[in-house]
């Protein structure tokens, strides 16, 4: 019997890394959800929180602030986990101001290294 597969939701709005982060995902035995927009993605996740596994969200997005995005997904469904992409340095403290239930575990540095987004996912999958 074949064991169910992680349901990821991805949130960026750079076509090349998002495509990336899918190929890498897929490899990893994770099925992938992805959107552009930021907007659209809460929609998604508003009409069924439950269904997605792992939520992964770029900092940096145009329509939305990635924390924004964070900060709703956390409201909506407090049990997510949730990992954030960035190129750049988060500060902790800042963010936690904004999002309490942030850990810095939830970060995942680009560029993306295969093995550490595979082993960061699949360690999280581990903790439930």
């Amino acid at each position: 019997m074949e064991q169910q597969k992680h349901r990821i939701l991805i949130i960026d709005d750079d076509y090349d890394n998002r495509q990336l982060t899918i190929d890498v995902l897929q490899y990893g035995g994770f099925d992938t959800y992805d959107f552009a927009s930021p907007r659209l993605a809460l929609d998604a996740f508003r009409q069924n929180p439950n269904f997605y596994d792992f939520v992964v969200i770029d900092v940096w997005l145009d329509e939305l602030d990635g924390i924004q995005v964070y900060s709703e997904i956390k409201k909506l469904s407090p049990t997510s986990k949730v990992f954030i992409f960035t190129g750049m340095e988060i500060k902790s403290n800042e963010f936690k101001k904004i999002c309490p239930s942030f850990d810095e575990r939830q970060v995942i540095k680009k560029p993306i290294k295969v093995n550490t987004l595979i082993n960061t996912i699949t360690n999280a999958t581990n903790i439930e």
